[in-house]
């Protein structure tokens, strides 16, 4: 658990037929055997996210969610976290009235949550206080010889494009985290220094990524800027 006590907090990620791409920012709290709990759903080229009421059940080390919003419902499963993904949930996402079944990963990391940045959007924020030198964040997601504005380099044209927090980690001058390798090469995330609850998880983008994907202007509070 992480946050309030019994409160989790996840990260959602699927993908529209149309190659449109859509997160969730998912807070669940206990209910008896049950769980309620609200998200925003984060639409590229939209500025206010869309909000909704979720109820629901664990099952089989997994979930069954009813999202509701707007008048449209989807009905999310999700199956018990699996060895390679570590702590994400994997299913399918079906919208009533449409028998088609999007593929669906539900990422909970119990250190941090996403939270509005101050510099860039949404950001990966600490959840509690957290001791220099502790692993904050697995970056988890497909791995490809495609570098993207979003992506973590892992070794000469081998990046990994994140489902999860890892595409709202943001560039910071002076960042508060490290990227580490894990022994199967896929990269974490390691505070530089102690971290108090909401600050956020930033790392420098040209201390690993080479040449970037795409410009952007830094707004980090850093006194020199790198890009």
């Amino acid at each position: 658990m992480n946050g309030l006590s019994g409160v989790r907090y996840f990260l959602g990620f699927f993908a529209a037929p149309d190659g449109a791409r859509f997160f969730d920012r998912v807070r669940l709290s206990p209910a008896g055997e049950a769980w309620t709990g609200e998200g925003l759903r984060l639409i590229s080229g939209r500025s206010e996210p869309e909000r909704y009421s979720i109820t629901g059940v664990s099952r089989d080390g997994g979930f069954v969610l009813d999202l509701a919003h707007d008048g449209c419902h989807e009905r999310l499963t999700l199956s018990a976290e699996t060895p390679d993904v570590e702590a994400c949930f994997l299913g399918s996402l079906v919208r009533t009235g449409d028998d088609t079944a999007l593929a669906y990963v539900l990422e909970e990391a119990p250190a941090v949550r996403l939270d509005p940045s101050p510099t860039h959007g949404w950001g990966t924020v600490a959840v509690a206080t957290v001791a220099k030198g502790s692993e904050m964040l697995v970056i988890r997601g497909p791995i490809g010889d495609t570098q993207t504005p979003y992506s973590f380099r892992t070794a000469d044209d081998r990046h990994v494009e994140p489902t999860g927090y890892g595409h709202f980690v943001n560039h910071a001058c002076e960042p508060s985290c490290e990227i580490v390798y894990r022994p199967d090469g896929r990269p974490a995330l390691r505070a530089r220094r102690a971290l108090e609850p909401g600050e956020e998880i930033t790392f420098d983008y040209t201390a690993t990524e080479g040449e970037l994907a795409g410009s952007f202007a830094c707004l980090c509070p850093a006194e020199r800027h790198k890009v």
